[in-house]
């Protein structure tokens, strides 16, 4: 009796871990491919790494968005950096005018807020960076989820979906492992379970390092791969 609620448990917090974290890495990559096809100014610049925006923010919060840009030529460059923020009607525009000293780098950054929504809960911000040669052109775009998260920053209620959904993975695999032998049906409960749990992860890395691409893929393959287990959970259990 104890081993069967112990393996309940397991599930449970499991798939907690599991949907929380599905969840989350999926409505960030979603806001994110939304910032892609926002109307911004498009000129298929080269894309950078260098643009930070937070991942979410509460509503009555104020988010900053920033970029560095770094020299790393031996002369002086001189770029002109335009940034634009979604609205509700037409989208603002600030340009800024650097001047870089080789080996140099500056920082710019943008405030977004609840003033800044496209749609509902998306604000979206994008760069372009005008090229100073021998430096190129380079753009990026961000989504962030603007959501109503009542004693909570954007930064804390994404710290506390990542540790309850690292939270859920861990403690549902141990117990499970705890319970049962893995071997036979086990034996591939828990293959699915350890591929689910890689899928997410890398899924939650994706959005934390910006790679809405890849998080793009893992969302497809978790759909495919929750798709599999059922159906062969529902065909070795007829009935």
């Amino acid at each position: 009796m104890k081993t069967s609620f112990f393996r309940i448990l397991a599930i449970v917090l499991f798939s907690i871990g599991i949907l929380s974290g599905a969840a989350f890495f999926a409505a960030a990559t979603l806001a994110d491919v939304e910032a892609v096809f926002y109307g911004f100014d498009r000129f298929g610049y080269k894309p950078t790494s260098a643009f930070y925006c937070p991942v979410m923010i509460a509503s009555d919060e104020t988010g900053v968005v920033r970029a560095v840009f770094k020299n790393n030529n031996e002369r002086a460059i001189r770029p002109s950096v335009r940034f634009q923020a979604s609205s509700p009607s037409i989208f603002r525009t600030e340009i800024t005018r650097l001047e870089i000293e080789p080996g140099e780098s500056e920082s710019l950054e943008w405030k977004i807020s609840q003033s800044d929504l496209a749609y509902r809960n998306l604000a979206f911000a994008k760069i372009m960076t005008y090229a100073s040669y021998p430096s190129p052109d380079v753009e990026q775009t961000c989504g962030i989820l603007v959501l109503d998260l009542p004693g909570l920053t954007g930064k804390q209620a994404t710290g506390l979906i990542v540790a309850v959904s690292l939270a859920g993975i861990i403690l549902g695999g141990g117990l499970w492992l705890v319970s049962r032998p893995v071997k036979g049906r086990a034996r591939e409960t828990w293959s699915a379970m350890l591929t689910l749990a890689v899928v997410v992860l890398a899924g939650m890395g994706s959005v934390l390092l910006a790679m809405w691409p890849a998080g793009i893929l893992l969302a497809a393959f978790l759909l495919v791969m929750i798709g599999v287990i059922v159906g062969h959970f529902v065909q070795t259990n007829p009935g």
